[in-house]
């Protein structure tokens, strides 16, 4: 509970009987997940308690209080958000976990986008197929996987045959040890963002696909159509965070870019969208969307 937004004046008894004070500060946090800025969504919140006051009884049931919050964000907001938050809803409520699959050249802002869904979703694990690849490094000796304990944009030969064999290698063992996570997380029912230059389209819902759990996996490739915007975001990464060695990156954009163009041909074949950086809301809205058809094409109610 936000105890800071906590409004005693109103109080609200869910399906198992408790009564709690209705707060602000969670009905906004609840509406971040349709896209909308976090000013918009404390807006929609206050409206939606300047309304609650004007009942007669001060106690109302989530029945009513959901009714209510969707006619005014039909009425406020006449661009599909109050679909998308009864769809966001409806998937917490299904029983079934949800995984979204961030992947991405370096430097495109996987990291950024996974942060920011995170926030938007309320959802607390945030998987990195990097952090994957550290503990696998530990464990498996070099001359075991070579290719392992080599930086990603090294692995690319940009005169050989075989240019993304060696990348290919590190990507389908780091990837193959984050579904194993990915798979944990899903008996446990619960929700993950996962991102990742390792993660290759369409691998980590081909993978999940059998669970018994049935979890609800949306993925997308995030790409920087620009090389110029691509450098100037390694550049500013390589200021900003010098103990990844950005300068590295910035010097091997060609390379870096090639694994883009690999990973979207991988994108392509598997189906997989992708997303610019460039309008984030439009992408929380997508993928909303998308989780509430998958939801709705097995009949879950809300």
């Amino acid at each position: 509970m936000d105890l800071i937004d906590a409004d005693t004046r109103i109080t609200i008894a869910n399906r198992s009987g408790d009564v709690l004070p209705f707060s602000r500060g969670i009905l906004a946090s609840s509406l971040l997940s349709t896209g909308i800025a976090t000013e918009e969504a404390y807006r929609l919140a206050s409206v939606v308690q300047l309304r609650l006051l004007k009942f007669r009884t001060k106690t109302v049931n989530a029945e009513q209080l959901v009714g209510m919050i969707r006619q005014i964000l039909v009425d406020e907001e006449p661009d599909g958000t109050a679909e998308r938050w009864l769809a966001w809803r409806t998937a917490k409520r299904s029983g079934r976990p949800v995984v979204v699959v961030f992947s991405g050249a370096p430097g495109v802002g996987k990291s950024t986008v996974a942060a920011r869904m995170a926030f938007r979703f309320g959802i607390s694990s945030v998987i990195t197929s990097d952090s994957i690849r550290d503990v696998l490094r530990t464990v498996i000796p070099v001359s075991v996987l070579p290719e392992l304990h080599r930086s990603t944009f090294e692995l690319v030969d940009s005169e050989g045959p075989a240019q993304f064999s060696n990348f290919d290698r590190q990507a389908n063992a780091v990837a193959n040890a984050t579904v194993a996570v990915a798979q944990r997380l899903a008996a446990e029912r619960r929700f993950a963002i996962l991102e990742g230059v390792h993660l290759l389209p369409g691998l980590i819902g081909s993978a999940l696909a059998p669970h018994p759990a049935r979890p609800i996996v949306i993925e997308r490739l995030i790409v920087e159509c620009s090389d110029d915007a691509h450098k100037a975001k390694l550049e500013r990464r390589a200021i900003s965070q010098p103990l990844r060695r950005g300068d590295r990156h910035v010097a091997d954009i060609g390379r870096i870019r090639a694994i883009q163009s690999h990973l979207q041909t991988k994108a392509d074949a598997s189906g997989t969208p992708t997303i610019g950086t460039e309008n984030l809301a439009m992408a929380t809205h997508r993928i909303v969307d998308e989780i509430a058809s998958l939801v709705e094409s097995e009949g879950v109610s809300p």
